[in-house]
């Protein structure tokens, strides 16, 4: 936990095992994870006095990307499968924190990334590696795959949503940058990244989208309406993931080698 205002470390949440995602839900002051090493995910309230844990579930095997839609207060977590294993494909897993128990699991064709709920349209989308794709899934029908859309890139990675509720980005392994429109379903390539990327993360404010990368470690800075590169920032071996605090129109890149946190101020912030 990293106090933003001040910029200092606070504390750190224990008892989780392998955590390979982390999401915030600031309007219902939730914090989850995804907890790899014992095929788990946790859900916390967060408050003034710190983190509770209100449930952990079993997922499917090695959950990663996670996603959550406040109006029917359903958590989506996607696990990554095990192909050394015959009974752990790639999956995905919803929970409704009304009840506080799985309500449904999904199959998906081939190893899930990144993830994200899409208010406009009330689905979950989810990239899937190969066969390069994203997989949407209706919130009001959890009992099917509502849609694929094929991706024309290798590796379908990160993901982020356009504010205005028309778009997707999405950062494949290959270097190529999409955008999806989601009322015609039309995918364009719309950027180019220095190497394979991990997480992105957009700016609304600013209309800059974020896209770190692990070889080479940086992070990329596009502008929307349209695309375009502006910068590129080097960070650190290993460091491949990031968030951004929009408030303050800051970068975090996690750099596991120091076990630092590398703050970044976007200039077009000031």
């Amino acid at each position: 936990m990293i106090d933003l205002a001040a910029g200092r470390y606070v504390r750190s949440l224990g008892g989780l095992n392998g955590v390979a995602g982390v999401w915030v839900h600031d309007g219902h002051r939730l914090l989850f994870t995804s907890n790899r090493g014992d095929d788990t995910a946790s859900a916390f309230q967060v408050s003034g006095k710190g983190e509770k844990e209100l449930l952990r579930v079993r997922t499917g095997s090695r959950p990663n990307g996670m996603a959550y839609d406040p109006l029917r207060k359903l958590w989506m977590v996607a696990g990554v499968g095990n192909p050394e294993l015959p009974d752990a494909p790639p999956t995905l897993t919803f929970v409704d924190l009304g009840v506080e128990k799985v309500v449904g699991r999904l199959s998906a064709p081939g190893r899930t990334r990144w993830a994200t709920y899409h208010v406009p349209t009330g689905c979950f989308y989810v990239n899937v590696a190969d066969p390069a794709s994203i997989l949407a899934v209706r919130g009001d029908d959890l009992s099917r795959i509502d849609r694929t859309y094929p991706m024309p890139a290798k590796g379908p990675h990160g993901m982020e949503q356009d504010p205005r509720g028309e778009l997707l980005y999405c950062a494949c392994d290959d270097g190529t940058l999409l955008s999806l429109t989601l009322g015609s379903g039309k995918v364009e390539r719309c950027g180019r990244l220095a190497g394979p990327p991990d997480v992105l993360w957009l700016d609304p404010e600013l209309r800059h989208l974020y896209a770190a990368t692990d070889e080479p470690a940086t992070v990329e800075v596009f502008e929307t309406d349209p695309v375009r590169h502006l910068e590129t920032y080097p960070t650190a071996p290993g460091a491949h993931t990031l968030t951004v605090d929009a408030k303050r129109h800051q970068l975090h890149a996690f750099l596991p080698e120091p076990h630092e946190d590398l703050v970044l101020g976007d200039a077009g912030g000031s």
